[in-house]
């Protein structure tokens, strides 16, 4: 490690057990790490990753620089089996300020989360552990300091989980806990609920496509995929093509489309929106939401499995993709072949069409 990172790590901590000086220190460090390249940025990640877990309140800024120093080249392998347990810690801490609170104060409102009230929560929350109702005092002050503080915590989590390596990394049952704390959040916190959707993101998935109209069937591996409208378009743009070559007929999407649902600029507005070619639904007969994702997809015999059917109409986004620095993959790997394309239609559920576009033709843009 650079010997002035370590200096300024050292102090860094220093002024954060002495409760003065913090911020100077983290600016000084900030600049450090994002002069010295990839190398120093790797340093500070690995030397600030162990201070994560205990840290709380104006301190959760700490974790902000661990996600910046990602951002300016650093290795984010050091904060893999600390910051999504921390953010999902905070999440679940921050969940419980209302009903602590309500029991403090008989319902009075709440100070905002970006007010300077920090004192008066965690004061008010004490009265619960001073009357005597089994609180730790620690663990008061950890949940009213979530109620500030968690925000930062789920800051550069977002900024890692639109990484694949990093999601991948990070082990299935604490991506379960942060979509589950998320959701318990996320009514109050885009990010939160930003965080919950990240988590649920699929990488290296099969899917499998059948078309009923020409009894065909496609194997592709899907990853990175933020929601289903951003799935939709990929779809027409890898299946759309010449009959003749064993694709799907129909019209190709708008390259603009495709472009900003993969690594152009994501922002289509209403006028030029990218227009749904199919309505999906899912093996076992349910519509498939474009607002949901792609892990709402139930599998069928342990496959997500996709049934297309006409658009019956025109729906279209204005925005081709949620999370503007994740890149989405959708490979075609196959045309199946005809026996297996059957032994799939006898698995899969008639659909159950009750869709607005259902049985209609009329044209609406959502």
């Amino acid at each position: 490690m650079p010997a002035e990172i370590t200096l300024l790590v050292d102090e860094l901590v220093a002024r954060m057990k002495a409760g003065s000086g913090y911020r100077p220190a983290l600016a000084r460090l900030a600049e450090a790490a994002r002069a010295g390249g990839a190398e120093s940025a790797t340093a500070v990640i690995e030397a600030l990753a162990p201070w994560l877990p205990g840290l709380q309140g104006d301190y959760a800024a700490t974790a902000v620089l661990a996600g910046a120093c990602v951002e300016w080249g650093g290795s984010p392998e050091a904060l893999v089996d600390v910051l999504p347990q921390r953010a999902s810690e905070a999440m679940m801490l921050n969940a419980a300020v209302p009903e602590f609170w309500a029991r403090a104060t008989r319902w009075r409102p709440l100070p905002k989360p970006e007010s300077a009230s920090t004192d008066r929560l965690v004061k008010t929350l004490g009265r619960l552990v001073r009357s005597g109702q089994g609180m730790d005092e620690g663990v008061m002050t950890r949940i009213a300091m979530s109620w500030f503080d968690m925000d930062d915590w789920l800051l550069p989590l977002i900024t890692l989980l639109t990484d694949s390596r990093f999601r991948t990394a990070v082990a299935a049952p604490v991506k379960a806990q942060l979509r589950a704390h998320a959701a318990a959040v996320a009514d109050r916190s885009q990010r939160a609920a930003w965080v919950g959707q990240l988590a649920a993101v699929l990488d290296d998935e099969p899917l499998l496509v059948l078309d009923p109209r020409t009894r065909r069937g496609y194997a592709l591996t899907m990853g990175g995929i933020g929601d289903n409208f951003q799935l939709h378009t990929l779809l027409t743009d890898r299946l759309i093509g010449d009959p003749e070559q064993g694709l799907v007929a129909g019209e190709r999407p708008a390259r603009k489309w495709v472009e900003a649902a993969t690594d152009g600029d994501a922002n289509l507005g209403a006028s030029d929106a990218a227009i749904r070619r199919f309505r999906l639904f899912d093996g076992h007969g349910a519509y498939v939401y474009p607002e949901g994702v792609p892990a709402d997809i139930e599998p069928l015999d342990g496959t997500r499995v996709l049934v297309l059917h006409p658009p019956n109409g025109t729906f279209g986004m204005g925005v081709g993709r949620v999370f503007e620095h994740m890149m989405p993959t959708l490979r075609l790997e196959r045309v199946l072949e005809s026996a297996e394309t059957q032994a799939w239609f006898d698995q899969v559920a008639p659909a159950v069409e009750n869709d607005l576009m259902a049985g209609q033709a009329e044209t609406g843009t959502g």
